[in-house]
């Protein structure tokens, strides 16, 4: 079975993926809701991604639980960058709820933003190496971020939240089906 901060980073990341989609979907109809009434408010759905967003940091701890024995320097640099990036744009969109129009903060966002996509992509390319997790958990951290954003702009607005819960969700499986299987290689990367 896996441990404590493995386990509690499982269930985050199941917890994550149903607020990310939920809210996905919510900002999907929304255009549907202000023709027919709004039932649920866009201050909802930014309190909805803000809990997202907390849970996904411990999801973020429960992945390096599981890998930081293995990963060295760069993983952990990986997983600290993911951590931030979460974090400060969680504080935006909390910040944004109490005071509405948080338009000055777009620019801490866009850092949040970055930081989020430099750290999934190192920490998917050490899941992919270290082998603790299947390869295909690092490979969604490697593009889900950015895929996301590409079908929020090109297809959907609500893709983003949508690929985000997608990727949370499988790697929230991944950690709580981790001390079921074998582990197949000891060695630590970095």
């Amino acid at each position: 079975m896996p441990s404590g901060i493995v386990r509690w980073g499982g269930w985050a990341g199941v917890v994550a993926a149903l607020t990310y989609v939920l809210a996905g979907i919510l900002i999907l109809i929304s255009p549907l809701q202000r023709v027919l009434g709004s039932v649920v408010s866009e201050h909802s759905i930014e309190v909805i991604l803000v809990l997202a967003f907390a849970v996904t940091l411990v999801a973020v701890a429960g992945l390096h639980g599981l890998q930081s024995p293995r990963y060295g320097r760069l993983g952990a640099a990986g997983s600290s960058m993911t951590s931030i990036g979460y974090a400060l744009i969680a504080v935006v969109a909390a910040v944004s709820i109490l005071l509405v129009g948080g338009e000055a903060l777009s620019a801490v966002r866009l850092v949040g933003a970055l930081a989020i996509l430099m750290g999934s992509v190192l920490l998917g390319v050490i899941t992919v190496r270290t082998r603790v997790l299947p390869w295909w958990c690092g490979v969604l951290l490697i593009v889900g971020f950015p895929l996301g954003a590409i079908l929020d702009e090109n297809v959907a607005r609500g893709a983003e939240e949508i690929m985000l819960g997608i990727v949370w969700g499988l790697v929230g499986y991944a950690l709580l089906s981790s001390g079921r299987a074998p582990e197949q290689h000891n060695a630590r990367v970095g």
